[in-house]
């Protein structure tokens, strides 16, 4: 009896799992998922690379902009599994920048926000003879 509530409860817990794996992939193969991570650098300066993660032909606008909302880059995209990469001018160096990906066809907006520092490191090191 005991044995027989044990494969039940089992048995439950797999069907629930697997149940909710299909459920959440088959939301995000539809909506796609936006990524931005840093790519590597080129002149001493980072390459940004935004991923838009979508299976099916979706068309999405990117809109760049500083900190103080001035727009930086804007383009309408479509397609599928979208790659861009970005980089900016020395000149925004210390300057924040805002990233925003519209879903056109559902308004679904997701941003990411850079901060970008410089930091001038100094070491000094004392060595004896």
């Amino acid at each position: 009896m005991k044995k027989t509530i044990k494969n039940a409860a089992i048995g439950l817990f797999t069907l629930l799992a697997v149940t909710t794996g299909f459920t959440a992939s088959a939301g995000d193969t539809t909506t796609g998922g936006a990524e931005l991570k840093i790519a590597g650098q080129l002149n001493n300066q980072p390459v940004f690379q935004l991923s838009l993660n979508n299976t099916a032909n979706q068309r999405f606008i990117i809109v760049v902009k500083d900190e103080f909302g001035t727009v930086l880059h804007e383009e309408i995209v479509y397609g599928t599994n979208i790659t861009r990469k970005f980089q900016f001018n020395k000149e925004l160096e210390g300057i924040d920048v805002r990233f925003e990906i519209r879903d056109v066809k559902s308004s679904k907006t997701e941003v990411f926000n850079v901060k970008n520092s410089s930091k001038v490191v100094s070491e000094s090191a004392i060595v004896k003879s």
